[in-house]
């Protein structure tokens, strides 16, 4: 956590974690915290790689069970965004123009696309969830693959920054050593390498979205 990145609404902490412990395929690693700049990295990411990058990379993300989350707290109609509070009118007209520009988005026409595959809308009363195969009134968070290890606040296994991360044979990152500017163009180097599922496999990093 980051002294100088404050959560301005509630967070799944408890619940990512979860997802973390129950995945039997291991994937999950790292999870960051979504932040404006990252906020869609989707398309982000599918105007720096181009069509078919982008189709693998949507097959690629993740809906955990662990992340439908009941309480009406977290998606589209979330009492977490709504309640959230802003300290001036510039930083509230900040977040409604931020929501404005999310919802057209394609972080969040995928997932509205999902939805409907689902046989899901978000419509108000509906927080547009599945748990396991019985319908029930929560929302599924997503977790969007990323090629960039954020040091902004983020989840992630202690056994991976031990292992993996600063383990010496690995040649990423030396202890007390700087890991967004060093493991992210591994990440890279990596994907080139192996492939887009395989080279990201190796650093299991993804985005947390409530799709908000």
């Amino acid at each position: 956590i980051q002294h100088d990145r404050t959560f301005m609404r509630p967070a799944p902490v408890a619940e990512v974690v979860d997802a973390m412990r129950n995945d039997p395929t291991e994937k999950i690693k790292y999870v960051g915290m979504s932040m404006k700049s990252n906020l869609m990295y989707y398309d982000i990411f599918g105007g720096k790689y181009g069509k078919k990058a982008i189709d693998e990379l949507r097959s690629m993300i993740l809906r955990p069970e662990s992340l439908c989350i009941g309480g009406g707290v977290y998606g589209p109609n979330g009492s977490s965004s709504r309640h959230m509070t802003a300290d001036s009118k510039k930083v509230r007209q900040n977040l409604e123009s931020l929501v404005e520009t999310y919802r057209g988005s394609m972080q969040y026409i995928t997932y509205k696309e999902w939805l409907q595959s689902v046989g899901r809308s978000t419509t108000a009363g509906d927080s547009g969830g599945r748990c396991g195969n019985v319908h029930q009134n929560c929302h599924q968070l997503s977790l969007t693959p990323t090629l960039f290890w954020y040091d902004n606040t983020h989840i992630v296994q202690t056994s991976h920054y031990r292992d993996f991360v600063f383990d010496p044979k690995h040649k990423m990152v030396a202890r007390g050593g700087f890991v967004e500017d060093k493991l992210s163009p591994a990440m890279i180097r990596n994907v080139e390498r192996f492939g887009l599922r395989e080279g990201h496999g190796r650093f299991g990093c993804y985005l947390l979205d409530d799709n908000s």
